[in-house]
């Protein structure tokens, strides 16, 4: 009898899978503006609107919430229209590839002229450990499946936690923020950035062009964000919770 090959043909060998637990969600998020794309998110499948926002902003694309016409999502594509004086901003758009994370990509301008910031508050660094401290507890999706970043903005003249977003990547959960705080017409020169994640020349930036004077994080620093803090005056706590924080501007 004569067998032919693809009869022959074993069957591909399964192969066990353990220790799967809930893992967080991701999808890559396409942003188009006025018709053009401009961006490819890796994100969380939540709080796009103000994702989407907060990264305009931080592009350079828009620079209140009033510049945006309109907002749309359709599967995982943002399309978004301009106001009209926003109108062709896609054909001058060429941003700069600065860390390998999602959202680390920021226009090569923003390096050229840094704005300088004074912090119009105090704080100690006991009221930062404090504030940080109140970060687990606001970190659902993390206590679900881990993997995932959480920053927290708070208005440090009265030391109070106005926000927080969570997200798979460090820079998307910070833009987050941005873009809430654009909606609620947030005063940023108030604020400071509290984030699990590492402060990279982008995380910086961002921080910078929305005018927010400090940036906390549990973890630390690259060199190129540290060589932006040190042209900006943006005051920076790294390894906020250990016994050697990093203090810069401060």
């Amino acid at each position: 009898m004569t067998t032919s090959k693809a009869a022959r043909k074993k069957a591909p060998e399964r192969h066990r899978e353990l220790g799967l637990v809930a893992l967080p969600e991701e999808t890559q998020l396409e942003i188009e503006v006025d018709g053009s794309c401009l961006g490819r998110l890796s994100c969380s499948p939540f709080q796009r609107r103000e994702l989407v926002l907060g990264w305009l902003f931080s592009q350079g694309l828009i620079a209140a919430a009033a510049d945006l016409g309109s907002l749309s999502f359709r599967d995982d594509r943002a399309r978004v229209l301009l106001r009209p004086r926003g109108i062709g901003a896609g054909r001058r758009f060429h941003p700069h590839q600065v860390t390998a994370c999602s959202g680390g990509e920021v226009p090569a301008a923003l390096f050229d002229d840094l704005p300088v910031l004074c912090r119009s508050y105090e704080f100690t660094l006991a009221q930062a450990v404090a504030l940080m401290e109140q970060l687990p507890a606001r970190a659902r999706m993390f206590r679900r499946h881990g993997g995932i970043h959480c920053s927290m903005l708070a208005d440090m003249k009265v030391r109070k936690i106005l926000a927080s977003r969570e997200d798979i990547g460090r820079s998307n959960s910070v833009d987050k923020l941005i873009g809430w705080g654009l909606a609620q017409k947030a005063d940023f020169s108030r604020c400071a950035v509290l984030t699990t994640g590492r402060i990279s020349a982008e995380m910086a930036l961002k921080c910078l062009h929305a005018g927010i004077p400090a940036l906390i994080s549990q973890t630390t620093l690259t060199s190129k964000a540290l060589a932006i803090v040190r042209r900006s005056g943006l005051t920076l706590v790294g390894h906020v919770l250990k016994p050697r924080p990093i203090l810069l501007n401060f």
